[in-house]
């Protein structure tokens, strides 16, 4: 398996212990959390880099590069979610929009239509990881005791909430960019074949 591959499928893989760490609520659990966010992130941003670098595109990688993107970013704002950093409504906002973009995609692949990536895409995951670090953060200083008194729970709350209500933002204004450049692809795959 090439390495892009190799680099796609273990973003899939860490994305449980995310979860198992999580939820130990220990300082050190946060840290490692940390330390797995971001081997996600350079998994994402290099995997593509050294495939097309290398030559070593495939469509394995063209198919799950972008899923592993939304299960393991999905995963740690699920954990945010079950931790009450931010209620449930914007956080389905992320869920809807890659789902819209996964529909749309098998749409184009049954058609044989290559779906450009989109340059809101690339701004909304740029916007997603700096937002996952910064909550990640603040839990980090609140169990080190390091916070200002203003971001003390529950006062965090709602500061985790503007950060990941900018993110949902970004993903919403993503999703609609998406759609607009691409539904004449769903709107064919509507009509009924004679």
């Amino acid at each position: 398996m090439k390495t892009p591959n190799i680099m796609t499928l273990t973003r899939i893989l860490i994305s449980p212990f995310f979860i198992f760490f999580f939820v130990m609520d220990r300082p050190w659990s946060v840290l490692v959390c940390i330390v797995l966010a971001a081997v996600i992130e350079t998994s994402d941003f290099l995997d593509g880099k050294i495939a097309r670098k290398y030559a070593q595109i495939s469509d394995f990688g063209k198919l799950m590069d972008p899923f592993a993107d939304s299960i393991s970013r999905f995963t740690i704002f699920l954990c945010f979610l079950s931790a009450g950093l931010a209620p449930v409504w914007l956080i389905a906002i992320f869920f809807y929009r890659d789902t819209l973009v996964t529909v749309v995609r098998l749409f184009s692949i049954k058609r044989g239509v290559v779906v450009a990536a989109r340059q809101s895409g690339k701004t909304k995951a740029w916007v997603q990881a700096v937002s996952i670090f910064l909550v990640l953060f603040i839990l980090l200083f609140q169990k080190f005791s390091l916070l200002p008194s203003f971001l003390t729970p529950p006062n965090h709350v709602l500061y985790t909430t503007i950060i990941i209500a900018v993110a949902a933002s970004v993903t919403l204004w993503s999703a609609f960019d998406y759609w607009m450049a691409n539904k004449s692809i769903v709107i064919k795959a509507m009509k009924v074949d004679k």
